[in-house]
């Protein structure tokens, strides 16, 4: 059966809670211990669940009904999951790639360009963001939305997600800098009672805040920030967990038993071992976005990934910021892999008799997958192929130019794929990209609306657009026309 008869069928059908799609003869990495991976498996979707997983389960489609997805030569996954990444900007991806300092990034986005965004501009951004995620094999991004700048603005950013179908968490904080309506806080209900009724939907809703010293005392991570999280039944990440402002923040909240896995933490550089250790001891969740520590010089500059092995913690992986960086979770996961690696072998070359193991490429999926979901809170429904879960699935193509011969699942997905090779990905069971395309969307007409919220944002900020511009570091007076 032909790719075209199969995807006609996986659009036909998707109102049908009953229906059947067998994916044969792939080699399955489930990303569940109990289960194990399976050189060649069968997986039975039954409509937006995963039914059963195995070696053959050829039985479930004796009746005729089911429809059969060949895997032949090709790697399942499950879906990826960004824990943290500021979709609202992307119309302006890569525009400052040689950002070299957390300021220069606020002095652009937020205190300059983030001042004109309308709420198209805001669903705009959103939705190229979720799509890219799609491609890239990412099934759920945390968007951490730091642009209400009224509540228009949070209706889009929440609609684009919505349209796209990709399972998601709206992390809900305030603006940074500059003038609007100040609706953060009080809009969190009726943002939850409109768009998060439901527990069993693929988005969710979280309470957003700022650790870093930066931060308005009104978004800024703390008792009362905590205590409002949960008097609204939502968890809470806070993004900028740095240096002492972070650990002391961090310690505050430990010593007044406020700590727990209804809270996420995002970069955590630079912080006290007693931080530390209370974020192991109280199960706080940690999200470790490895390419901007490094790439914009956020305080240390080196993710915190051996901090987090060394107190028991598995981190999630995070994509962050594209207005410096690229958007896909392979990037994330070969960085990670080589630096912490190259942290491990460093110190047993120099005779350090603890010196850490190094991580696996398995450990580096697992990072991109179930723990990126737990941070989530998502891992009830996603982050790994178990019977039960929504069916989350990514198809990678194990005989591309850059991935054949297959000579080691995890390797080949880790250290080898890329965007390209994401041949099919499923969220909830429902099909959304199909023979290296994504089928709902049109590459020209979303290209179109991006380019021109991109070039409305920027023309009306007096933002310069070079697409030739190399640099060190920013400044505001630099890029005016």
């Amino acid at each position: 059966m032909s790719a075209g008869t199969v995807l006609a069928q996986l659009r036909a059908q998707i109102p049908d809670r009953n229906r059947k799609v067998l994916i044969k003869g792939g080699v399955i990495l489930t990303m569940d211990r109990q289960i194990g991976d399976l050189v060649k498996g069968d997986i039975l979707v039954v409509g937006s669940k995963i039914a059963d997983v195995g070696h053959d389960l050829s039985s479930a489609a004796a009746d005729g009904d089911a429809i059969i997805v060949d895997a032949s030569d090709r790697i399942i996954i499950p879906g990826m999951q960004d824990t943290h990444r500021h979709c609202w900007q992307n119309q302006l991806r890569r525009l400052i790639p040689d950002c070299d300092d957390n300021s220069a990034y606020l002095a652009v986005t937020h205190e300059w360009v983030g001042f004109h965004y309308r709420p198209h501009d805001i669903y705009v951004g959103n939705l190229i963001s979720a799509l890219g995620c799609i491609d890239a094999g990412i099934t759920c991004v945390l968007d951490f939305f730091h642009n209400p700048r009224t509540t228009q603005h949070s209706d889009a950013a929440i609609k684009a997600f919505q349209d796209v179908g990709i399972r998601g968490v709206h992390a809900s904080c305030g603006c940074l800098a500059g003038e609007w309506d100040h609706n953060w806080p009080d809009d969190l209900p009726r943002l939850k009672e409109e768009y998060f009724s439901s527990g069993d939907q693929l988005l969710r809703m979280s309470l957003g805040v700022i650790g870093a010293d930066f931060a308005g005392p009104d978004i800024v991570l703390s008792e009362q920030q905590v205590l409002r999280a949960r008097e609204l039944g939502l968890p809470i990440i806070s993004d900028g967990v740095v240096g002492k402002h972070g650990s002391g923040i961090v310690e505050r909240l430990g010593q007044k038993g406020l700590l727990g896995p209804d809270v996420a933490l995002i970069h955590c550089l630079d912080l006290s071992d007693t931080a530390w250790k209370m974020i192991a001891d109280n199960g706080v969740n940690v999200s470790i976005p490895t390419t901007s520590d490094a790439q914009i010089g956020i305080w240390e500059s080196i993710p915190s990934i051996q901090r987090a092995l060394d107190v028991g913690i598995r981190p999630g992986l995070s994509v962050d910021v594209e207005v410096v960086l690229g958007s896909d979770m392979f990037t994330q996961m070969r960085t990670l892999l080589n630096i912490q690696r190259m942290m491990a072998f460093n110190k047993r070359y120099n005779g350090d008799a603890n010196h850490p193991l190094p991580l696996t490429v398995r450990d580096m999926l697992e990072l991109a997958t179930i723990h990126g979901a737990v941070t989530n809170l998502t891992d009830r429904t996603s982050g790994s192929i178990t019977p039960g879960k929504d069916a989350d699935l990514v198809m990678i193509n194990a005989m591309d130019w850059n991935t054949m011969p297959l000579n080691n699942a995890y390797g080949t997905v880790v250290s080898a794929a890329d965007t390209r090779n994401v041949e099919a990905v499923f969220v909830a069971g429902k099909i959304k990209k199909w023979d290296g395309d994504l089928v709902e969307f049109r590459l020209d007409e979303v290209r179109k609306l991006v380019e021109e919220s991109r070039d409305y944002v920027l023309k009306t900020s007096g933002f310069k657009h070079d697409i030739l511009r190399q640099e060190h570091g920013l400044t505001t007076s630099k890029h005016a026309h």
